[in-house]
């Protein structure tokens, strides 16, 4: 937990935010299918955050074994008025995923942040972004949140999951609420770069880049977006990702 914050406030971003410590209670688990579940929680006094930030989750009180912090994507809104979790729960969990899935309503939490630069800043206009699997999570609330504010911040969003693509009818809803929001659906690596591939000869380094999902996806996509001329600073993801 430790290695983590020091790590966050190093960073060349702000992470001071990480520094805020909230306690949350516990609400309701969603099952999203897939083995993908939402964990919802309230607060007397939440945070503030920026749609598409993450925070530092612990257990005060469980008896966690192994690693006994997670950060994960935050995937409400602050108008949605609830902190909104997604992750996998798989037939045999780590002890803090167990000790998630067991979690009773008013069970209580702790959360440091939310933080991280996976949002959409005031000079960023235009917007492709790459969500793989689980990785969806921060873009639930990003897209929520232009369809909230009927933003003109025009997102292409690629979200490539293996089978279903969880929050698929939320995100339909919010995006015919806003069109400058184009969701494209695929369903393997190939697909995926063939829609990255249009959309760089099309943009190229004019628009951002967001990226979010497993660790060695991300990195082949900032390689590819590097070897296409995309210059660093118009690729944008979170270094910290749960799972």
């Amino acid at each position: 937990m430790i290695d983590i914050i020091t790590r966050a406030l190093r960073h060349p971003i702000d992470y001071s935010s990480v520094c805020r410590v909230s306690t949350l209670k516990f609400k309701e688990k969603v099952s999203e299918g897939g083995g993908v579940y939402s964990f919802i929680f309230t607060a007397d006094n939440l945070p503030s955050w920026k749609a598409g930030q993450h925070a530092i989750f612990t257990m005060p009180g469980k008896a966690v074994t192994e690693k006994t912090w997670r950060p994960f994507s935050v995937a409400s809104t602050p108008h949605e008025g609830v902190i909104r979790i997604g992750t996998i729960i798989s037939d045999t969990p780590s002890s803090f995923k167990k000790h998630l899935g067991d979690l009773k309503p008013d069970d209580s939490i702790r959360m440091y942040g939310p933080y991280g630069e996976l949002y959409v800043r005031p000079e960023i206009k235009e917007i492709v972004a790459v969500a793989g699997g689980i990785g969806i999570t921060p873009f639930r609330s990003i897209v929520a949140d232009l369809a909230h504010k009927k933003s003109d911040v025009r997102l292409t969003l690629i979200y490539s999951a293996k089978e279903s693509h969880v929050y698929r009818q939320e995100l339909d809803t919010w995006s015919s609420q806003n069109n400058n929001v184009n969701i494209i659906y695929t369903h393997t690596s190939e697909e995926v770069n063939l829609e990255l591939e249009k959309q760089i000869a099309n943009r190229g380094s004019n628009t951002h880049y967001m990226l979010s999902g497993a660790p060695g996806m991300i990195e082949a996509i900032r390689k590819k977006l590097q070897s296409r001329g995309i210059r660093n600073d118009r690729i944008i993801n979170d270094p910290f990702k749960g799972y």
